[in-house]
């Protein structure tokens, strides 16, 4: 509509003769009557009454807007002097609609009435509501400047048995509310000129004129922005505005930013999203509430208020890609999923990998292992190779309980180069679970050749060495767990290597004592050595694991004492 409207400002140029020439049409509407009629005054400011908006459903009442809008113009007609104000009639307004194809008695949306106020050159223009009720009709309107449809002011409610009486209390309201508009365009002009003195001077002249007025305090308010006043200042401002007009798009503007330079951040949420709820479909004002919510948002004031702006303006992607955000950030998982494939449903560029990788989490995060990888699945067909999508997978797979489908796809992974974090350690957990134990100590020494410093891994080693130290029965089986723990001390700091260390001690103590054992029912000098260099290293090791161990190194050291004599006894009498 906009653009039939804004594309009509060239035809009218060309049929200036048929649309706009003030000779031919009367000064408040209807044709020139000799005696009666004037010509409009070149320096009278140019009024424009939209139809007004109503909710009739009958047929006699849906006309209630042209009527009211009717009724204004006679008042303003009589109350304003001639020079002051030149009310646009309607024959002149319903030429531009008709040739732009708009019916011409239906209320136009905020857009369309600037740009047909922009078509017939006028100042000002007034819109409005009308309601019937028991009693007669009830009338609200606002008072909007041409230039930027931001700049309204309310003008109140009025009522009255018929249109004429509740118009009657509009056109007054207007007399007194255009007398801050001389000051607010010196205050434009003076912050124009930087004389930001001045225009804040004249801007309080406008409010001193007229107490309820907005426009003059939104130039005093850009003044004081443009001077960089503090933000307690700011607010107090912004909040007279707010209150006078809750609609208003600078005051709600300026609120916002004077609560974010506050920290008042929840404040700061609700007030865009306000903000966001005067002009839901407006792309730019869309996109500038969603960035800054989404930086600021406290989810839990957030949700209310992004619902009801939905509600307001259903399909409109942006608004949903919020609330699907916000839905997430609530844990409310059931209807961020269902709001999310909406989205991909309106539009499917939607579904890119935040989409995928923030749906897996939330099933993840919901207990909801098996959809959650069916999600990064999902995600994967799109974006093979996905480095995050790829780990969710694994991950998620692993926590359904699905261990070799997540080493399958981890070994694929790895495969291909792509990078999975903590790949290798997921990859150690994978085998363990899977027992698939000679396949674990060379993914840990891999990882840790590597450069994984992680204590954890060491710590693993360690495990298996002393899970094989315990179950050693054999010499092989031994040598094997004393393999593994003197790995585990090489590659271990600290505590670890303390550790490894003691659980060296003990191995010796059970291998010397299973070395000394096979000595003597051998007759094998060798392995009475053996034994005896196995008790002696022992004495040297176990104190280690002091700290940790205590009561186990005091056995093991007893136990060391008994047979170390034992060693001596059969190295004398089996090497000879």
């Amino acid at each position: 509509m906009t653009r039939k409207l804004s594309a009509l400002a060239g035809l009218g140029m060309v049929m200036g003769t048929a649309l706009a020439l003030p000779s031919l049409l009367s000064a408040q509407g209807g044709f020139l009557q000799p005696g009666i009629n004037k010509v409009p005054d070149p320096n009278a400011k140019r009024i424009l009454i939209t139809v007004f908006r109503n909710n009739a459903s009958n047929v006699r009442e849906r006309t209630m807007g042209v009527e009211a809008a009717d009724a204004l113009r006679s008042h303003i007609t009589s109350d304003f002097p001639f020079k002051q104000v030149y009310v646009l009639p309607r024959t002149e307004i319903e030429q531009y609609l008709t040739a732009s194809g708009f019916p011409t008695t239906e209320a136009l949306a905020p857009h369309d009435a600037r740009a047909l106020a922009g078509l017939v050159r006028a100042d000002e223009y007034l819109t409005g509501i009308v309601t019937k009720i028991p009693t007669g009709y009830r009338i609200e309107a606002n008072l909007v400047l041409a230039r930027d449809q931001a700049l309204i002011q309310p003008l109140g409610t009025y009522e009255g048995k018929n249109l004429g009486d509740a118009t009657n209390g509009v056109s007054k309201e207007l007399k007194e509310a255009r007398k801050q508009l001389d000051f607010e365009q010196k205050c434009i002009n003076s912050a124009r000129d930087k004389k930001y003195d001045a225009a804040l001077a004249f801007a309080k002249e406008g409010v001193l004129a007229y107490p309820k007025a907005t426009l003059a305090r939104i130039c005093q308010l850009n003044v004081m922005k443009e001077q960089k006043a503090p933000s307690a200042q700011m607010m107090a401002l912004a909040k007279e505005i707010v209150k006078l007009h809750p609609q208003s798009r600078p005051g709600l503007a300026n609120l916002a930013d004077a609560y974010r330079e506050a920290k008042m951040q929840d404040s700061a949420v609700v007030t865009l999203l306000a903000l966001l709820a005067t002009d839901p479909a407006n792309p730019r004002l869309q996109h500038d509430v969603v960035e800054s919510v989404a930086a600021l948002a406290n989810p839990k004031v957030a949700r209310p208020v992004i619902d009801t702006a939905v509600a307001m303006n259903p399909g409109e992607p942006d608004l949903l890609r919020l609330r699907w955000l916000i839905l997430n950030a609530v844990r409310d998982f059931k209807e961020m999923h269902t709001q999310g494939e909406e989205l991909v449903r309106l539009d499917t560029s939607f579904a890119d990998t935040t989409f995928f990788i923030k749906e897996a989490i939330a099933y993840q995060n919901d207990s909801a292992y098996q959809k959650a990888s069916e999600m990064s699945a999902r995600g994967l067909s799109k974006f093979p190779g996905q480095a995050t999508l790829t780990y969710m997978q694994i991950v998620t797979l692993k926590q359904a309980g699905q261990n070799q489908q997540a080493l399958d796809a981890l070994e694929k992974a790895r495969a291909a180069k792509i990078p999975v974090e903590n790949g290798s350690f997921i990859r150690m957990q994978l085998l363990t679970d899977l027992n698939r134990t000679e396949e674990i100590l060379p993914a840990l020494k891999e990882m840790i050749a590597s450069g994984d410093t992680a204590t954890l891994l060491r710590q693993q080693v360690l495990k298996i060495g002393n899970e094989k130290r315990v179950a050693a029965k054999t010499a092989e089986e031994y040598d094997a767990a004393l393999a593994v723990l003197m790995y585990a001390d090489t590659v271990s700091k600290g505590q670890t290597k303390a550790q490894a260390g003691f659980l060296i001690g003990a191995t010796y103590v059970t291998y010397g004592q299973l070395k000394l054992n096979t000595a003597n029912a051998t007759k094998n000098c060798q392995l009475a050595k053996d034994a005896k260099n196995m008790f002696a290293d022992a004495q040297i090791m176990l104190p280690r694991g002091g700290a940790t161990y205590v009561d186990a190194m005091r056995t093991l050291m007893g136990a060391v004492v008994q047979l170390d004599p034992a060693a001596d006894e059969a190295i004398k009498k089996l090497c000879k």
